[in-house]
């Protein structure tokens, strides 16, 4: 069924500047369920219902919210304590999760004690988790492995972008257990004294089904 997440992540200057902000996506989206309802009623017309439904989920016709901001913040040792979000979703909308896509441009605080280290993964103590707010009452998901979305390059000042696509099929537990008015968030997060995680940007886009 596919790994939990797919990432890339690269130089910030290879990508244009629209990539995080709301106009990333050339394509369509309904602006809600209303628009999305009107046109399967106009296509029901010409076609059976069941070949229109396949055509909204073949044409990724899907509802979206986005959040985006642009801010350098620096996170030091504090926010391993603290997990103060970077930037939150708004609530989830009704229908089917279909797909969250995270953008991230951030870097470490560019030295540390292990030069060997430089320019990898490895010991890298700055990194990103996802948060999840939900409504009163509702039971928490546990966290595991997978809330972790990103991580810096070792002892690296120029900027990277890191992007997390979570799909429906992925069978993550945390995504399957989302619901409407479920909240997410990136929590930036630097670990030990000297390390810091700063952040220039970053967005949080999610898809859901237009038609419930």
């Amino acid at each position: 069924m596919g790994s939990s997440a797919s990432t890339i992540s690269h130089d910030v200057n290879s990508v244009r500047d629209g990539v995080s902000s709301r106009s990333q996506d050339e394509c369509y989206y309904p602006r809600n369920s209303k628009d999305a309802v009107d046109v399967f009623n106009t296509l029901r017309q010409v076609l059976p219902s069941e070949l229109v439904l396949e055509i909204f989920e073949y044409a990724q016709y899907w509802l979206r919210s986005a959040d985006y901001r642009e801010d350098r913040i620096s996170y030091g040792n504090d926010s391993y304590r603290d997990r103060t979000p970077y930037v939150r979703s708004a609530p989830i909308q009704g229908g089917r999760l279909e797909e969250i896509r995270i953008d991230i441009w951030s870097h470490d605080q560019g030295w540390s004690s292990f030069p060997e280290d430089s320019g990898t993964y490895r010991n890298s103590w700055t990194w990103f988790e996802l948060g999840i707010e939900r409504p009163e009452g509702r039971e928490e998901i546990p966290e595991d492995e997978s809330f972790r979305l990103a991580t810096n390059v070792h002892a690296q000042r120029q900027t990277k972008h890191h992007q997390v696509v979570f799909k429906r099929d992925q069978n993550v537990p945390w995504f399957e257990a989302l619901q409407a008015g479920d909240v997410i968030s990136i929590i930036p997060l630097a670990r030990y004294p000297g390390w810091t995680n700063t952040v220039d940007k970053a967005s949080i886009r999610i898809y859901t089904a237009s038609i419930v």
